[in-house]
């Protein structure tokens, strides 16, 4: 036992050695990122400031249309999907229900879309001042084209939706540009049906296109106010992208500085927490080394040990910085306790002899 712990000692202080040369490589590493982070932080910073708080919702030129709903939950939380993505343009056509029922405030989680709210007899009556509209479907038409989806509506008529319509867009600006009175821009509708059956034929063929949203095979049907939402969800995304502010589409509560931590951990880090395993698995008689035999003109023949795999793993998870350091930890704790009891040996063997 003595010789065997007298043998581990020049590892052990070898290892102690290139984690302090490590250490202060993690450091660095760590002040760089936090350097980065704080660029980055202060770039996203800029762009918000091309959004002034007064400047327009972002999806203002889109209209929801609900023809005849059921029920005053679906109408309040399709008010509220309107405000996640931001368009106050809520049309409801010859409501089953009261749409100012208090079920429908409070599924809403507030007023900003329900203020805006206009009720009407007819789907005509809510196209009137439209300069275009899509109606909901899973349906195909005798005499109508429905399309598969958003993405093939707009590869073939980019005009459809003048939210996400590059020349429109560019044109607007250009106004805006030239003139401080540019004609504000017109709305499209999205038309959805009711709960239970959807649009009639009738009131697609007052629609200028039809559109299905892609569903799985288990269950084709949405409900409406899903549909409402997945609908804003990909306009918002696509308007966000055309007004080059895509990276604000994503708002995360909590303490600004977790970013860090989140990101993939440095290559020192990883280098260094190898290292401490490498000299756990010393410790308990197994290689530290990552793969063993081949020769010396090669790879071929070479065997991977444990280490090999544990560094393999580690590069395919692409751990973060707060995962690396657990590991570290741990790690550490390890190293104590084997150099504790290795010392306690020395220790015993000294007194024995």
């Amino acid at each position: 036992m003595q010789a065997t712990a007298a043998g581990m000692q020049p590892q052990l202080q070898a290892c102690r050695v290139r984690l302090v040369s490590q250490h202060c490589a993690m450091h660095a590493a760590a002040a760089v990122l936090r350097l980065h982070s704080s660029r980055l932080r202060a770039r996203l910073a800029d762009d918000e400031q091309l959004i002034p708080a007064e400047a327009a919702n972002v999806l203002e030129q889109v209209r929801v249309v609900l023809v005849a709903p059921k029920t005053p939950a679906n109408i309040g939380a399709v008010a509220r999907a309107c405000a996640n993505f931001e368009t106050t343009s809520l049309w409801v056509v010859a409501p089953r229900c009261d749409p100012y029922d208090g079920e429908v405030e409070k599924v809403a989680c507030g007023q900003e879309v329900l203020k805006h709210i206009t009720v009407v007899d007819d789907l005509q009556q809510a196209l009137n001042d439209t300069i275009g509209s899509v109606g909901f479907t899973r349906r195909a038409g005798a005499t109508r084209y429905t399309h598969g989806s958003i993405a093939e509506l707009l590869q073939k008529y980019p005009a459809a939706i003048a939210a996400v319509d590059p020349v429109r867009h560019a044109t607007h600006q250009q106004q805006q540009h030239d003139s401080s009175s540019a004609t504000p821009p017109g709305q499209t509708a999205l038309v959805f049906g009711r709960e239970e059956s959807g649009l009639t034929e009738a009131e697609l063929r007052l629609c200028a296109h039809s559109c299905a949203i892609p569903t799985g095979r288990i269950q084709g049907s949405m409900n409406l106010s899903h549909a409402v939402a997945v609908v804003l969800s990909g306009l918002f995304e696509r308007r966000l992208q055309l007004l080059g502010l895509a990276n604000l589409g994503i708002e995360v509560s909590g303490k600004q500085e977790s970013w860090e931590g989140l990101q993939p951990a440095a290559a020192s880090e990883l280098s260094a927490l190898l290292t401490k395993l490498s000299a756990i698995a010393g410790s308990v008689g197994m290689s530290g080394e990552d793969s063993r035999g081949g020769g010396a003109q090669g790879s071929h023949g070479r065997r991977r040990l444990p280490l090999g795999h544990i560094r393999a793993i580690m590069s395919r998870a692409q751990a973060n910085t707060w995962e690396v350091r657990s590991l570290h930890g741990l790690a550490s704790a390890v190293l104590e306790h084997v150099s504790k009891d290795t010392t306690a040996d020395d220790g015993g063997s000294s007194s024995g002899s």
